[in-house]
């Protein structure tokens, strides 16, 4: 490696496409060698035309700064003679390469010839686990200073950092995973391949804690966690009133909060009562600590861990990094402490092995191997749930996990480093597991784990029922068909393919296979014809779309000719997947005869195969349910993409009535559960929550600990005074308020504005009347800027001045702490759609038992709803903010008063657009209005 010459590159342009007449307006490099810089280059270049505002807002570059500078047919050559013969680097390799060559070929000069690296690329594979790989985002991960990016010099500058930070990780891999990257690195879009083999010549040490395994690495970890010695005493009420005196002196900027210390006192007494509990914990009174401490004592005292069960992995994440360590300092002992999840979000290494080994030239499968390859020198837990991969090999997930081992059980080579069985390992010695909602309520796959508890606390309660929904419902799509058929193959290739030659080679029946494909190939058509039938069907019912998705309810007393149809596919599509199955049980029968026998390239296979026919069975079952078995207790609905493909189907059913199915299943089998959130009541009152999650017969304490936060002073409500009417039919009016609204809000100095919507319909007409207003924000819309609401959500906290339009997640799943979030509008007040399937079913229940369905089921859910989306605001007693409603209903309606209600203490202001605009010139002149 010391021999090479690097030139890292980068330059600013006036668009993205040379061809149509775009030029370069600045050009850097920085030349490396012998690792270590040894030149630098930069020249602004006058590209012969103006430079479009945006670029000159982006990079910085004026027109005055190129107006003089040299045309680049001026200093072609010597760009050509500084980088031909090296490697040419660059972020995004292939635009600044081939930017750089058309230049070069429109001044009659020659193009570069040279072997290229991509640094994103690089940093994909060795850095697997990070969310994005901007250079902006990868510099400060790295920290590696970035002065003024988007400026040629100073991109290439950071490059170079990054670039040299990428060697010296690579000069410190093991050799077995060097090699591996180099038989990978032909598909890959980087020339590495002689520079790895180079480097695996050379004799750096990598760490002591890796051990090579096969053909990668993996970190030793032999005694990851084990239970303190130090015991509890059954009266523990002396230690528990020292551990809340020590709160003060042991963390850092600790204040005094009196909810808090009510909410710890009260969940050790349901502990000790061996009850259940509701605790409506508002935001700001620190509710993690206030379980934490009663869950450690009480694991030490009983012998036996404390459950707590969390709906999103970052409060997981943020209990293990920030919490735990707080019990560690406030107990006489360490608790010990794990996340335990499902078998599916751990890597078999084995599997690994054998995928990592097969052929394939797909772009995404060869950068998500590599990516892996050096995930494993890093992970402890082996969830894959850590890795950022490539959206083109998803199903290499489910096929590397630790689900579904029939026949590899006893074939497994590196059992001794499993990632499922140290996560088991941790949890049966742990105080505290932590998991999630979705496993908690798995029937089986944890038990073994779970059993032992008597004690569980789930946190972000307000979404047990949905994850409950899910977990006892059931979906079929033909994506997940497809994706299974597809895995299978056919006679000419794939898996069916291969199984056929090693039935052939160890001596059993082939015949079966030929007789497979052949239900295959029809499998194939009977599948189109079915889910086209039913997108039709759905398309001709429900013509009106909310952001391309379509929803239509099964009502299975359905009269219509089409339904018949349906039916009539159905039936052909059953036969055939049970035709599947009952073939596939000989194949089976014949591979049990000589399981032992089977070679380990084999017994992976017929465990993939066995894996696709027991998806295969579940799939005809649960289709045949919902075409003619429907339960009478669940609802049906179907979700088409109006403008996608024919056969663009999702099919699902849910159970109405919940509350019973956790009350049986879930509640009976437990003798204590504290339930917390922000959000449980309803005009200061349990009863909806109580009948969500069938806790009535239990009689749990029901606690409602108000918000620490001086909200008369923190957070301003407005209702604008001259909005329209939302229940007119013409939204036009609305949104175009509403965007006028939004641009007043957007005066305030440094304003960070997230707009809350129902309907991603609403959201569109709203970013679409905004875009054309010249917005001196950041604009962000969910679903039409790009990148998912994580990612959003990091660009929106990272902009000075920005406005995040959202839905769904963005009402109860975020948070913006402090200067991130000055203000909330909600567009409307978040009454689900009357036609949403759950909805409509449990409304249709509620008129059955004589109920009024709105007030039985819509107005509390959206009250919850409300609750959720106001409480993103404020999240600490420092925190300032204004809330502003363009819904008047919140205050002409007669239910209005039970969603002010629910902001105790907060006063509301009816406001003109002119008084608006008056208190947003006093918030910039910090002096608001009172």
């Amino acid at each position: 490696m010391t021999d090479q010459r690097f030139v890292v590159v980068d330059i600013e342009t006036t668009g993205n496409s040379p061809k149509k007449g775009d030029k370069i307006i600045q050009i850097a490099a920085v030349v490396i060698e012998n690792g270590q810089i040894v030149e630098r280059y930069s020249k602004y270049v006058n590209p012969g035309k103006a430079i479009p505002g945006f670029i000159e807002q982006l990079t910085g570059i004026q027109q005055h700064m190129v107006d003089d500078a040299v045309f680049f047919e001026d200093i072609a050559q010597e760009v050509y003679d500084l980088i031909q013969g090296a490697y040419f680097v660059a972020h995004n390799v292939h635009f600044d390469l081939n930017f750089l060559n058309d230049e070069l070929k429109a001044c009659g000069k020659n193009e570069l010839d040279v072997l290229a690296i991509d640094t994103v690329e690089i940093s994909r594979i060795l850095y697997p686990e990070l969310e994005g790989y901007k250079l902006t985002e990868l510099s400060e991960e790295l920290m590696l200073p970035h002065d003024h990016p988007h400026r040629a010099d100073s991109d290439a500058e950071v490059t170079a950092m990054l670039f040299l930070t990428l060697l010296h990780q690579l000069k410190h891999t093991p050799k077995n995973v060097l090699k591996q990257l180099r038989r990978l690195s032909s598909y890959l879009l980087s020339d590495i391949g002689l520079l790895i083999k180079q480097l695996e010549t050379s004799h750096a040490s990598w760490e002591d804690s890796l051990v090579e395994v096969g053909s990668f690495a993996v970190k030793n970890v032999t005694n990851p966690i084990s239970r303190a010695t130090h015991s509890v005493s059954e009266d523990d009420e002396q230690l528990f009133e020292e551990i809340k005196k020590k709160l003060p002196q042991t963390v850092e900027g600790y204040e005094v909060r009196e909810g808090q210390l009510t909410m710890m006192n009260k969940v050790r007494d349901v502990f000790h009562e061996r009850a259940y509990a509701l605790i409506e914990a508002a935001p700001g009174i620190g509710k993690t600590l206030a379980y934490l401490i009663p869950a450690a004592l009480e694991a030490r005292k009983s012998g036996k861990p404390v459950i707590i069960s969390t709906y999103s992995i970052l409060l997981q994440q943020q209990m293990l990094q920030r919490d735990v360590p707080m019990l560690n300092q406030l107990l006489p002992f360490e608790p010990a402490a794990c996340v335990f999840k499902g078998r599916a979000h751990y890597i078999c290494l084995d599997k690994f092995e054998h995928v990592l080994h097969e052929e394939d030239d797909n772009y995404d499968v060869v950068l998500t191997k590599a990516q892996i390859l050096m995930w494993l020198l890093v992970t402890e837990t082996g969830d894959l749930s850590e890795l950022n991969l490539p959206s083109g090999a998803a199903n290499i997930k489910d096929r590397i996990s630790c689900v579904h081992m029939p026949f590899t059980s006893k074939k497994r080579r590196f059992k001794e480093y499993c990632f499922y069985e140290r996560a088991k390992k941790r949890a049966r010695t742990a105080d505290i597991i932590l998991t999630n909602h979705r496993l908690l309520l798995s029937q089986t796959e944890a038990s073994s784990i779970f059993q032992h508890a008597d004690v569980y606390v789930i946190d972000e309660a307000h979404q047990f029922e949905k994850t409950a929904n899910e977990t006892l419902g059931d979906s079929a799509s033909y994506i997940q068909l497809h994706a299974k058929l597809t895995q299978l193959g056919s006679l000419q290739g794939g898996l069916l393919k291969k199984l056929k030659k090693r039935f052939h080679h160890a001596g059993l029946q082939t015949d079966t296979f030929i007789e497979m494909d052949e239900y295959l190939n029809q499998l194939q058509m009977e599948s189109d014809a079915f889910f086209s039938t039913v997108h039709s069907f759905v398309k001709r019912t429900k013509p009106k779309a909310d952001i391309n998705r379509l929803i239509h309810r099964v009502r299975h007393h359905s009269k219509h000719a089409q339904w018949k149809r349906i039916k009539e596919t159905a039936s052909k599509l059953c036969s055939l997947l049970i035709a599947c199955e009952k073939l596939y049980e000989q194949q089976k029968n014949e591979l049990l005869q000589k399981s032992d026998q089977l070679t380990e390239h084999f017994a992976f296979e017929a465990e993939e195969y066995d894996q696709v026919m027991s998806f295969m069975h579940t799939f005809c079952s649960t289709l045949y349910r919902f075409i003619f078995e429907p339960k009478n207790d669940e609802t049906v609905w179907i979700e088409i993409d109006a403008k996608g493909a024919k056969n663009a189907v999702f099919m699902h059913a849910q159970p109405l009535d919940t509350g019973e199915l956790l009350a049986d299943r879930f509640f009976m089998n437990k003798k204590s559960v504290v339930l917390t959130s922000g959000t449980l009541t309803i005009n200061h009152r349990f009863d909806y929550c109580l009948e969500r999650f069938g806790l009535q017969d239990f009689y749990p304490h029901l606690v409602q600990i108000d918000s620490p936060f001086e909200l008369e002073k923190q957070l301003k409500v407005i209702v604008p005074a001259d909005m329209p009417p939302i229940t007119n039919r013409d939204e036009r009016d609305y949104v175009k308020q509403a965007a006028q609204y939004i641009k007043v809000m957007e005066k305030q100095q440094h304003a960070k504005i997230l707009v809350l919507f129902n309907s991603h319909e609403m959201l569109k007409a709203v970013y679409e009347e905004l875009k054309t207003e010249g917005m001196q924000s950041a604009l962000f819309a969910q679903g039409l800027t790009g990148g998912s609401p994580v990612k959003l959500t990091k660009m929106f906290k990272l902009a000075k001045q920005a406005i995040l339009l959202g839905t769904g997640s963005f009402w109860e799943g975020v948070d913006f702490p402090g200067s991130e979030l000055t203000t909330v509008i909600m567009a409307r007040l978040p009454f689900r759609p009357p036609d949403s399937p759950l909805i409509e079913a449990k409304c249709d229940a509620a008129k059955k038992q004589g109920k009024n369905p709105f007030k039985a089921v819509a107005l509390p859910e959206a009250v919850l709803t409300f609750k959720q989306g106001a409480g993103r605001l404020l999240r600490s007693e420092k925190d300032i903010g204004t809330l502003l409603i363009l819904d008047r209903r919140v205050k002409t309606a007669s239910y209005g008063k039970l969603f002010l209600e629910s902001l105790p203490h907060a006063p509301v202001h009816e406001m003109s657009k002119e008084s608006l605009e008056a208190y947003i010139e006093n918030l910039n002149n910090e002096k608001p209005l009172s």
